[in-house]
């Protein structure tokens, strides 16, 4: 034969045989809308959604808990997320202005914004900056007043057996966008502050918090208030470490990572990934007024154990950082592995390992754009999960997003302090 034919030929078969390969793998692409369960896993498992298989999407814990405790993943094609032009302004801003400072693990030089809007994979510090992109760059507003929010304590074995109702607000002080120019308001010591209290039950009704988170790396004052005694107290400063009420989460477990970021031993970027998260979810996923449990929280799966899954959501591919970071050694987790979005900051899930390296606790949160009544697009929280495996007990989190207010018109820094929680508790 020919060897020059044999070439073509050869060219041609080759050629033949991946437009084959290429159109099967086309044919097995899962349709948009099916649920990844138990039942279906190892079946579709090397099958693929938007190119990618699903095995190659889900993390080794997100797995373990669809194949031990109910977990389940209803596939949506992904969007994009659009983002503020004012946010996206300020991001750019703080390129070559802003600096991470390696002697005080401190950011000098931000204005508003992402600090480090380009993070490279090689750089030493990529880690530790993007955590600090997570803490000042949320993209989330200046004003956030949440008239109504839940916490609900389930038992794995036996269902819902507390819920509870919240009001929380933040206003922020400094890397504000809503001034133009001025990304700060007052002195510049202050970042912002932050008021949660209890609305039901009766037995909790009035108790509450006031924050207020400063600009170094000094803890936050935080204040309590008691409505049995009619007191504020003081907290002390590991706070932020502490239990929130009688929920499976700490403060500082607050969408996933609430502490400032000098406050953790060290940070360790593991790479890049694919997961499966809820990014533009549904919402509302709570009906304050439904007559049952099934009304009132749609988004459950309350027909099976352990009844805290998140599975009426959509869940789309989102690429991802898979970031460690190291906490102090006064605090009950040793680490926190973090899976945080490339295109703008939000964490979708987080792993809390205990003192000994175990698996401890895993995080979920769910998440949608919005905009704002003054025209800003933000990213808000839809529900959140925070599962205790030891316990076998959860906290879900549910906001009734059709209240919730960013940015209000007339909003000022005295809403947002001690007076308000005591005049709140009373």
């Amino acid at each position: 034969m020919n060897r020059k034919l044999f070439r073509v030929t050869s060219a041609a078969l080759a050629c033949m045989l991946i437009t084959i390969i290429g159109s099967e793998a086309r044919a097995e692409d899962l349709a948009p809308g099916t649920t990844i369960s138990v039942e279906n896993l190892d079946s579709i498992k090397l099958k693929t959604f938007e190119g990618k298989t699903i095995a190659s999407m889900l993390s080794e814990k997100i797995e373990w808990r669809i194949r031990t405790s109910g977990m389940k993943i209803t596939l949506a094609h992904s969007k994009e997320i659009p983002l503020d032009p004012t946010w996206i302004k300020a991001s750019k801003d703080n390129i070559g202005r802003a600096s991470l400072n390696p002697k005080t693990r401190q950011v000098d030089g931000w204005g508003a914004g992402e600090p480090f809007p380009e993070i490279k994979m090689e750089d030493p510090s990529a880690a530790e900056k993007l955590i600090w992109n997570w803490y000042y760059g949320q993209n989330a507003g200046d004003v956030s007043v949440d008239p109504y929010f839940t916490y609900l304590l389930v038992d794995g074995s036996k269902g819902i057996h507390s819920a509870q109702i919240a009001e929380y607000t933040r206003y922020s002080m400094k890397g504000r966008l809503s001034n133009g120019s001025k990304h700060i308001e007052g002195d510049g010591t202050v970042l912002g502050k932050q008021l949660l209290f209890f609305k039901e039950p009766k037995d909790i009704k009035g108790l509450g918090t006031f924050t207020v988170r400063h600009d170094s790396a000094a803890v936050d004052d935080v204040w309590a208030y008691i409505p049995a005694v009619r007191r504020v107290r003081r907290l002390s400063g590991g706070a932020w470490m502490d239990p929130i009420g009688g929920t499976d989460q700490l403060q500082d477990d607050l969408e996933a990572f609430h502490a400032r970021p000098s406050w953790y031993k060290s940070y360790k970027l593991l790479g890049k990934r694919w997961i499966l998260a809820v990014a533009n979810g549904k919402q509302p996923l709570w009906n304050r007024k439904g007559a049952t449990d099934a009304e009132r929280y749609p988004v459950l799966d309350l027909n099976a154990k352990p009844f805290w899954n998140l599975n009426n959501d959509l869940y789309e591919p989102r690429e991802v950082y898979v970031v460690e970071a190291e906490t102090p050694p006064e605090h009950p987790y040793s680490k926190k592995i973090l899976y945080m979005e490339t295109k703008y900051p939000r964490i979708y899930y987080a792993e809390a390992y205990d003192r000994k390296g175990e698996f401890w606790k895993f995080m979920e949160f769910h998440s949608y754009p919005n905009k704002a009544d003054d025209g800003y697009l933000e990213v808000r929280s839809t529900s959140g999960l925070i599962v205790d495996f030891k316990r076998y007990h959860a906290t879900v989190f549910l906001v009734e997003t059709p209240t919730w207010l960013t940015n209000p018109r007339g909003a000022k820094e005295e809403d947002v302090s001690l007076n308000v929680l005591q005049a709140a508790g009373r």
